[in-house]
C-alpha cells in the first residue's frame, strides 16, 4: 500500500488536531483541592496550636495529620490514575517555575501576614493567618492549576506543529 505525501501530511494533520483537542480538555495539571487540604491542614495546626486548652494537641494533631495523609494518598492516587497526562517533553518549565513561584508568595506572605497580625496585637494571629490563606489558597489554585495546563498545552501546540 502506497500513501501520497499529501495523504499523509493531512493524516498527520488529523493526528496533531486529535492531540491538541484531547490536550485541551485534559483536566487541570494538579487537583486544585491539594493546596487546600494542606492549607486546611496548616490552619488547624495553627488552631490548636493556639486557641484550645494545650491537652487538645494530643487529640487534633495525631487527627488532622492522618487526615493529610489521606489526602497525599488520595492525590497520589489520582495524579496515577488520570486518564490523560502529557509526555514530561511537552511540560513548559515555566509552568514550574509559576508553581514555585506561587508557593513562595503564598509561604512568604504567610509569614508576613502572622507577623503583621502579631504586631497588631490580634488575637490569634496564626489562625487568622491560616484560615485567610486557606481562603487565598481555595481561590488562586484552581486559577494555578488551569494556567498550568495552558501553558503546557500551547507548549504541546507549538512544539507538534
Amino acid at each position: 500500500m502506497e500513501i501520497s505525501p499529501e495523504e499523509a501530511a493531512r493524516t498527520l494533520d488529523q493526528v496533531r488536531e486529535t492531540q491538541r483537542r484531547a490536550l485541551r480538555a485534559a483536566p487541570p495539571m494538579f487537583p486544585a483541592w491539594y493546596p487546600v487540604a494542606v492549607w486546611v491542614f496548616v490552619t488547624g495546626i495553627q488552631f490548636v496550636t493556639e486557641v484550645p486548652p494545650a491537652w487538645w494537641i494530643w487529640i487534633a494533631v495525631p487527627a488532622l495529620s492522618a487526615g493529610l495523609a489521606v489526602a497525599v494518598l488520595k492525590f497520589v492516587r489520582d495524579v496515577r490514575s488520570a486518564n490523560l497526562r502529557p509526555h514530561p517533553s511537552l511540560m513548559d518549565p515555566w509552568a514550574w517555575v509559576g508553581f514555585v513561584g506561587w508557593l513562595v508568595a503564598t509561604g512568604v506572605g504567610s509569614a508576613l501576614l502572622a507577623l503583621w497580625f502579631t504586631e497588631l496585637g490580634l488575637a490569634y494571629p496564626r489562625t487568622l493567618m491560616g484560615v485567610i490563606m486557606t481562603v487565598v489558597a481555595a481561590i488562586t489554585s484552581p486559577l494555578l492549576a488551569r494556567w498550568m495546563s495552558g501553558r503546557t498545552v500551547h507548549r504541546a501546540e507549538t512544539v507538534t506543529r
